[in-house]
């Protein structure tokens, strides 16, 4: 794997490549997600949110579908996911 840095303007023979956008948007939400919630509970929950965004996208069938709406599909399912694992830490200390 590479460290190549990868920009929703790259070109490919005069064409912008569909995944760098594809990549680029992904990891926006991806982001997005991961500050949000390192600001709302702390690092250890961000690092679990992120493993629980990308499991959900290894789980998602997105051919054909609007990317944007599968990342937002991706992230409410790893936010669901956070939410029952904060909740059942909190009900198990009271």
């Amino acid at each position: 794997m590479s460290n190549e840095k990868i920009d929703p303007t790259d070109e490919e023979d005069g064409a912008v490549r569909p995944i760098a956008r594809l990549l680029v948007t992904a990891e926006r939400e991806l982001c997005a997600f991961i500050a949000a919630v390192n600001e709302l509970f702390d690092a250890r929950e961000a690092r679990q949110a992120a493993e629980n965004w990308m499991a959900e996208l290894a789980w998602t069938d997105w051919a054909g579908e609007n990317p944007i709406t599968v990342w937002r599909r991706v992230t409410i399912v790893a936010a669901t996911g956070l939410a029952r694992g904060v909740n059942g830490r909190r009900s198990r200390n009271p």
